[in-house]
């Protein structure tokens, strides 16, 4: 299945693709408790299937299953012939919706860093004992096609292509071999980041929490689809070229054992997002070296998940003078 969170006439809601379509899924699990009679399960609807992934995921299991019925039930409309479902509401063209983030308030962001042995290599450094860790803002998050603002305050912005896991039950001391069956799935996401910033001290979190500076998406993509995150090719491209090209089996931590891990140190929750690193090819060790401007644009690629594309554009002089 793949989540998409979007934006129609005003109000931000929780949906699917399906068949070239983006389905409402409130609506349509509305639609199909109405179908069977089921007015119990009507009367909590919204709870089972809220407006936003985050709520979803926290419904655990009912909330999944309710989604999975809300689909169901659309397949079964489009199989006996139906042919007003978009006049209902129940779905839409891709092209009428404005996409965001898959899950827009994550309790943690946490991200890795030198996690790939071909950006290690490139940079001359030895790989590291233990994931490093860092964090970005929950205001750094946007969606497909929203842009990229470039601040003031740094002129070395870079691109850092990345695999997204989107976490799906609480868990702590998560074991190595039990670590996926905690992932509700998986997205694109850009670690952009400001070095200038980021190197003024030993501490990367500053260059890497600015508003705008984590795309994610274009969607969710659930873990059942994606049996092993460290068997997936990642690119990026900057204004259409190829600048970084990996398997994600690069990863010198993979996916299991980052769970293992971070959840050593802090309980995971569902909804919580972990950007699990870059492979080589970013801006600033190109020679010459390639930084973000605007009118640039940026896209994530990933195997079994789709391209994640943004703009890059200045920050306007309003919200510079704190307007």
């Amino acid at each position: 299945m793949k989540f998409v969170t979007y934006l129609r006439q005003g109000q931000t809601r929780l949906g699917a693709l399906l068949q070239g379509q983006v389905v409402d899924l409130n609506r349509a699990y509305r639609a199909a408790l109405r179908h069977d009679g089921d007015y119990e399960e009507l009367a909590v609807a919204d709870a089972r299937v809220p407006p936003d992934l985050l709520g979803l995921l926290q419904g655990g299991e009912k909330s999944r299953a309710a989604a999975a019925r809300a689909l169901a039930f659309l397949q079964e409309q489009r199989a006996a012939g139906a042919t007003d479902l978009q006049t209902q509401g129940l779905c839409c063209a891709p092209g009428d919706v404005e996409l965001r983030a898959p899950i827009l308030r994550p309790g943690k962001i946490v991200c890795v860093g030198l996690n790939y042995r071909s950006h290690v290599a490139q940079l001359g450094e030895a790989l590291s004992e233990y994931p490093v860790l860092f964090h970005k803002s929950v205001t750094s998050l946007i969606g497909h096609e929203q842009a990229i603002v470039l601040p003031p305050v740094s002129n070395q912005v870079d691109y850092e292509g990345e695999l997204a896991v989107i976490i799906g039950k609480r868990g702590k001391y998560i074991p190595e071999h039990e670590a996926l069956s905690y992932v509700a799935g998986y997205a694109c996401a850009n670690d952009v980041s400001a070095h200038d910033i980021e190197f003024r001290t030993s501490q990367w979190t500053s260059g890497k929490m600015l508003d705008t500076f984590c795309p994610l998406g274009p969607v969710m993509v659930t873990a059942e689809e994606i049996p092993d995150p460290n068997q997936l090719r990642l690119k990026t491209f900057l204004n259409g070229e190829v600048v970084q090209d990996a398997c994600t089996s690069d990863m010198h931590f993979p996916v299991r054992a980052l769970i293992r891990y971070i959840s050593s140190l802090a309980t995971l929750e569902p909804g919580d997002l972990l950007l699990t690193g870059t492979p080589a090819g970013i801006g600033s060790l190109h020679q010459p070296q390639v930084f973000l401007q605007p009118g640039d644009r940026l896209s994530v690629e990933i195997e079994g998940i789709g391209t994640l594309s943004n703009p890059v554009v200045a920050e306007a002089p309003s919200l510079q003078s704190g307007d």
